[in-house]
Protein backbone atom coordinates (compact mmCIF):
# COMPACT_ATOMS: atom_id res chain seq x y z
CA UNK A 1 0.00 0.00 0.00
CA UNK A 2 3.22 2.41 0.67
CA UNK A 3 3.63 2.06 -2.75
CA UNK A 4 0.43 3.14 -3.96
CA UNK A 5 0.34 6.13 -2.28
CA UNK A 6 4.02 6.99 -3.02
CA UNK A 7 3.15 6.89 -6.79
CA UNK A 8 0.05 8.04 -6.23
CA UNK A 9 0.98 10.90 -5.15
CA UNK A 10 4.18 11.40 -7.78
CA UNK A 11 1.48 11.35 -10.59
CA UNK A 12 -0.77 13.98 -8.47
CA UNK A 13 2.03 16.11 -7.91
CA UNK A 14 3.14 15.98 -11.77
CA UNK A 15 -0.69 16.03 -12.78
CA UNK A 16 -0.71 19.56 -11.18
CA UNK A 17 2.65 20.44 -12.02
CA UNK A 18 1.73 20.20 -15.91
CA UNK A 19 -1.57 22.01 -15.43
CA UNK A 20 -0.21 25.06 -13.67
CA UNK A 21 2.59 24.87 -16.40
CA UNK A 22 -0.39 25.20 -18.97
CA UNK A 23 0.22 21.75 -20.38
CA UNK A 24 -3.55 19.90 -20.02
CA UNK A 25 -3.12 16.70 -22.01
CA UNK A 26 -0.07 15.66 -19.92
CA UNK A 27 -1.99 17.03 -17.05
CA UNK A 28 -4.81 15.34 -17.44
CA UNK A 29 -3.47 12.00 -18.10
CA UNK A 30 -1.14 12.05 -14.88
CA UNK A 31 -3.98 13.34 -12.72
CA UNK A 32 -6.15 10.58 -14.20
CA UNK A 33 -3.40 8.24 -13.23
CA UNK A 34 -2.97 9.48 -9.82
CA UNK A 35 -6.88 9.14 -8.99
CA UNK A 36 -7.62 5.54 -10.07
CA UNK A 37 -5.20 4.46 -8.04
CA UNK A 38 -6.45 5.79 -5.07
CA UNK A 39 -10.20 5.09 -5.96
CA UNK A 40 -8.37 1.79 -6.90
CA UNK A 41 -7.44 1.52 -2.91
CA UNK A 42 -10.54 2.85 -1.46
CA UNK A 43 -12.72 0.31 -3.31
CA UNK A 44 -12.25 -2.37 -1.35
CA UNK A 45 -15.30 -3.63 0.10
CA UNK A 46 -17.45 -1.43 -1.62
CA UNK A 47 -20.45 -2.45 -4.42
CA UNK A 48 -18.57 -1.38 -7.21
CA UNK A 49 -15.41 -2.39 -6.24
CA UNK A 50 -14.93 -4.83 -9.32
CA UNK A 51 -15.67 -2.06 -11.54
CA UNK A 52 -12.89 0.52 -10.33
CA UNK A 53 -10.20 -2.75 -10.07
CA UNK A 54 -11.20 -3.61 -14.42
CA UNK A 55 -11.01 0.49 -14.44
CA UNK A 56 -7.01 0.59 -12.99
CA UNK A 57 -6.34 -2.69 -14.78
CA UNK A 58 -7.44 -1.11 -18.21
CA UNK A 59 -5.35 1.98 -17.39
CA UNK A 60 -2.84 1.06 -16.64
CA UNK A 61 -2.43 -2.19 -18.81
CA UNK A 62 -1.37 0.10 -22.27
CA UNK A 63 1.20 1.20 -20.77
CA UNK A 64 2.35 -2.04 -19.38
CA UNK A 65 2.01 -3.09 -23.36
CA UNK A 66 3.79 -0.14 -24.73
CA UNK A 67 6.63 -0.68 -22.27
CA UNK A 68 6.98 -4.41 -23.62
CA UNK A 69 6.66 -3.21 -27.25
CA UNK A 70 9.62 -0.52 -26.85
CA UNK A 71 11.57 -3.37 -24.54
CA UNK A 72 11.65 -5.39 -27.96
CA UNK A 73 14.41 -2.49 -29.19
CA UNK A 74 16.47 -2.18 -26.44
CA UNK A 75 19.87 -4.08 -26.49
CA UNK A 76 19.95 -4.79 -22.89
CA UNK A 77 22.80 -6.23 -21.26
CA UNK A 78 22.13 -9.35 -19.26
CA UNK A 79 24.31 -10.27 -15.68
CA UNK A 80 23.71 -12.65 -13.52
CA UNK A 81 23.84 -11.26 -9.70
CA UNK A 82 24.14 -13.65 -6.26
CA UNK A 83 25.13 -16.87 -5.49
CA UNK A 84 21.70 -18.55 -4.47
CA UNK A 85 19.71 -21.02 -6.53
CA UNK A 86 19.45 -20.00 -10.01
CA UNK A 87 16.31 -18.53 -11.27
CA UNK A 88 15.27 -18.79 -15.05
CA UNK A 89 12.51 -16.45 -16.26
CA UNK A 90 10.43 -17.96 -19.07
CA UNK A 91 8.18 -15.31 -21.61
CA UNK A 92 4.94 -15.87 -22.96
CA UNK A 93 3.25 -16.42 -26.95
CA UNK A 94 5.21 -13.15 -28.77
CA UNK A 95 6.65 -11.88 -26.42
CA UNK A 96 10.74 -11.36 -26.27
CA UNK A 97 13.36 -12.02 -22.84
CA UNK A 98 13.49 -8.24 -22.44
CA UNK A 99 10.27 -8.15 -20.58
CA UNK A 100 11.30 -9.44 -17.56
CA UNK A 101 14.02 -6.73 -17.19
CA UNK A 102 11.47 -4.98 -14.60
CA UNK A 103 10.68 -8.09 -12.53
CA UNK A 104 14.20 -9.24 -12.91
CA UNK A 105 15.75 -6.16 -11.08
CA UNK A 106 12.74 -6.02 -8.76
CA UNK A 107 13.73 -10.02 -7.28
CA UNK A 108 17.49 -9.11 -7.33
CA UNK A 109 16.85 -6.51 -4.97
CA UNK A 110 15.07 -8.94 -2.94
CA UNK A 111 18.13 -10.80 -2.74
CA UNK A 112 17.40 -13.39 -5.32
CA UNK A 113 19.45 -14.92 -7.77
CA UNK A 114 21.55 -15.82 -9.61
CA UNK A 115 18.51 -14.95 -12.53
CA UNK A 116 18.52 -15.66 -16.35
CA UNK A 117 16.33 -15.21 -19.11
CA UNK A 118 15.46 -17.05 -22.01
CA UNK A 119 14.29 -16.34 -25.79
CA UNK A 120 12.41 -18.34 -28.01
CA UNK A 121 12.62 -16.94 -31.01
CA UNK A 122 9.84 -17.89 -33.73
CA UNK A 123 6.79 -17.40 -31.76
CA UNK A 124 4.53 -19.93 -33.66
CA UNK A 125 6.34 -22.81 -32.79
CA UNK A 126 4.94 -25.84 -30.84
CA UNK A 127 5.26 -25.62 -26.91
CA UNK A 128 7.28 -29.14 -26.89
CA UNK A 129 9.63 -27.50 -29.43
CA UNK A 130 10.09 -24.48 -26.42
CA UNK A 131 10.66 -27.12 -23.94
CA UNK A 132 13.26 -28.91 -25.93
CA UNK A 133 15.20 -24.93 -25.76
CA UNK A 134 14.31 -24.69 -22.43
CA UNK A 135 16.32 -27.96 -21.72
CA UNK A 136 19.13 -26.65 -23.64
CA UNK A 137 19.25 -23.46 -21.29
CA UNK A 138 18.97 -25.21 -18.06
CA UNK A 139 21.82 -27.54 -18.95
CA UNK A 140 24.04 -24.06 -19.48
CA UNK A 141 22.69 -22.60 -16.20
CA UNK A 142 23.37 -26.10 -14.27
CA UNK A 143 27.30 -25.91 -16.19
CA UNK A 144 28.04 -22.13 -15.43
CA UNK A 145 26.69 -22.16 -11.84
CA UNK A 146 27.66 -25.58 -10.88
CA UNK A 147 24.52 -26.33 -9.55
CA UNK A 148 21.57 -29.20 -10.22
CA UNK A 149 18.70 -27.09 -8.65
CA UNK A 150 16.44 -24.54 -10.39
CA UNK A 151 13.46 -22.34 -9.99
CA UNK A 152 10.86 -21.81 -13.34
CA UNK A 153 9.19 -19.01 -13.26
CA UNK A 154 6.75 -18.36 -16.63
CA UNK A 155 4.58 -15.65 -17.62
CA UNK A 156 1.62 -16.79 -19.71
CA UNK A 157 2.56 -19.27 -22.28
CA UNK A 158 5.72 -19.31 -20.73
CA UNK A 159 4.14 -20.79 -17.40
CA UNK A 160 3.11 -23.95 -19.79
CA UNK A 161 6.63 -24.31 -20.81
CA UNK A 162 8.13 -24.78 -17.79
CA UNK A 163 5.41 -27.73 -16.76
CA UNK A 164 5.91 -29.32 -19.38
CA UNK A 165 9.88 -28.85 -19.02
CA UNK A 166 9.30 -30.11 -15.82
CA UNK A 167 6.47 -33.04 -15.79
CA UNK A 168 8.15 -34.68 -18.98
CA UNK A 169 11.85 -33.46 -20.01
CA UNK A 170 13.54 -32.28 -16.18
CA UNK A 171 15.78 -34.86 -14.31
CA UNK A 172 14.59 -35.64 -11.48
CA UNK A 173 14.73 -33.77 -8.26
CA UNK A 174 16.09 -30.73 -10.01
CA UNK A 175 13.22 -28.33 -10.67
CA UNK A 176 12.35 -27.69 -6.70
CA UNK A 177 10.01 -24.95 -7.55
CA UNK A 178 7.82 -23.40 -10.50
CA UNK A 179 5.98 -20.25 -10.75
CA UNK A 180 3.58 -19.69 -13.63
CA UNK A 181 1.93 -16.23 -13.74
CA UNK A 182 -1.28 -15.99 -15.73
CA UNK A 183 -0.89 -18.83 -17.53
CA UNK A 184 -3.34 -20.86 -19.38
CA UNK A 185 -3.73 -23.62 -17.48
CA UNK A 186 -7.25 -24.77 -18.98
CA UNK A 187 -6.66 -22.85 -21.81
CA UNK A 188 -8.01 -19.67 -22.87
CA UNK A 189 -10.50 -18.67 -26.18
CA UNK A 190 -8.75 -16.65 -27.87
CA UNK A 191 -6.31 -18.71 -28.17
CA UNK A 192 -8.50 -19.71 -31.17
CA UNK A 193 -8.30 -16.83 -33.01
CA UNK A 194 -4.44 -16.68 -32.39
CA UNK A 195 -2.00 -18.06 -35.10
CA UNK A 196 0.94 -21.22 -34.60
CA UNK A 197 1.33 -24.51 -33.26
CA UNK A 198 1.51 -23.15 -29.94
CA UNK A 199 -1.93 -21.40 -30.14
CA UNK A 200 -3.43 -24.75 -30.88
CA UNK A 201 -2.30 -26.39 -27.82
CA UNK A 202 -3.43 -23.57 -25.76
CA UNK A 203 -7.04 -23.65 -26.83
CA UNK A 204 -9.07 -24.63 -23.51
CA UNK A 205 -10.07 -28.58 -25.16
CA UNK A 206 -6.53 -29.34 -26.34
CA UNK A 207 -5.20 -33.04 -25.69
CA UNK A 208 -1.96 -30.22 -24.63
CA UNK A 209 -3.97 -28.72 -22.12
CA UNK A 210 -5.42 -31.99 -20.70
CA UNK A 211 -2.27 -34.01 -20.61
CA UNK A 212 -0.29 -31.24 -19.39
CA UNK A 213 -2.55 -30.86 -15.82
CA UNK A 214 -2.60 -34.15 -15.74
CA UNK A 215 1.48 -34.25 -15.39
CA UNK A 216 1.43 -31.31 -12.99
CA UNK A 217 -0.94 -32.52 -10.37
CA UNK A 218 0.77 -36.22 -10.76
CA UNK A 219 4.14 -34.82 -10.23
CA UNK A 220 5.52 -34.96 -6.81
CA UNK A 221 9.07 -33.35 -7.08
CA UNK A 222 8.07 -29.37 -7.80
CA UNK A 223 6.42 -27.33 -5.63
CA UNK A 224 4.19 -25.32 -8.31
CA UNK A 225 3.09 -22.03 -7.49
CA UNK A 226 0.16 -19.89 -9.58
CA UNK A 227 -0.20 -16.13 -9.68
CA UNK A 228 -3.55 -14.96 -11.35
CA UNK A 229 -5.77 -12.34 -12.20
CA UNK A 230 -9.47 -11.28 -12.41
CA UNK A 231 -8.83 -8.78 -14.90
CA UNK A 232 -6.77 -11.48 -17.13
CA UNK A 233 -7.35 -9.53 -20.68
CA UNK A 234 -5.51 -12.83 -22.44
CA UNK A 235 -6.56 -15.93 -20.35
CA UNK A 236 -10.27 -15.94 -20.25
CA UNK A 237 -11.53 -16.31 -17.62
CA UNK A 238 -9.23 -15.20 -15.69
CA UNK A 239 -8.86 -16.83 -12.47
CA UNK A 240 -8.81 -20.01 -14.42
CA UNK A 241 -4.95 -19.33 -13.93
CA UNK A 242 -4.81 -20.36 -10.69
CA UNK A 243 -7.24 -23.43 -10.66
CA UNK A 244 -4.91 -27.04 -10.07
CA UNK A 245 -4.32 -27.72 -6.20
CA UNK A 246 -1.52 -25.82 -5.51
CA UNK A 247 -1.08 -22.66 -3.49
CA UNK A 248 -1.92 -19.83 -5.48
CA UNK A 249 -2.45 -16.11 -5.22
CA UNK A 250 -5.21 -14.51 -7.43
CA UNK A 251 -5.17 -10.44 -7.94
CA UNK A 252 -8.08 -8.13 -8.62
CA UNK A 253 -6.75 -4.95 -10.10
CA UNK A 254 -4.21 -5.99 -12.73
CA UNK A 255 -4.06 -6.99 -16.18
CA UNK A 256 -2.56 -9.63 -18.34
CA UNK A 257 1.19 -7.85 -18.80
CA UNK A 258 0.94 -5.42 -16.27
CA UNK A 259 1.81 -8.61 -13.63
CA UNK A 260 5.50 -8.45 -15.20
CA UNK A 261 5.70 -4.96 -13.76
CA UNK A 262 4.00 -5.33 -10.37
CA UNK A 263 6.10 -5.24 -7.12
CA UNK A 264 3.58 -7.34 -5.49
CA UNK A 265 3.85 -9.70 -7.52
CA UNK A 266 7.67 -9.72 -6.83
CA UNK A 267 7.29 -10.01 -2.75
CA UNK A 268 4.65 -12.92 -3.40
CA UNK A 269 7.65 -14.62 -5.34
CA UNK A 270 10.40 -13.93 -2.82
CA UNK A 271 7.59 -15.46 -0.24
CA UNK A 272 7.38 -18.46 -1.54
CA UNK A 273 10.76 -18.89 -2.57
CA UNK A 274 12.07 -18.24 0.91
Amino acid sequence: MSLVRRSSTLFLILGALMAFCNILPLAIFLLWLGFIQVFNALAIGLPFERAVHWLHAMTFEPLACFGVFVLRFCPLKESHVGDKQPILLVHGYGDHKNVWVVQKKRLENLGLGPIYTIDFGNPFRSIHHYAEKLKDKVEFIAKETNRSDLTLIGHSMGGLVCSLYATKLAPGNTVTDLITIASPLLGTPLAKIAIGDDAREMEPDSDFIKNLRQAMQENRSTRFYHIATKCDQIVIPGDTAATLDHEHVIYKDLGHVSLLYSGRVAKQIHKWLT
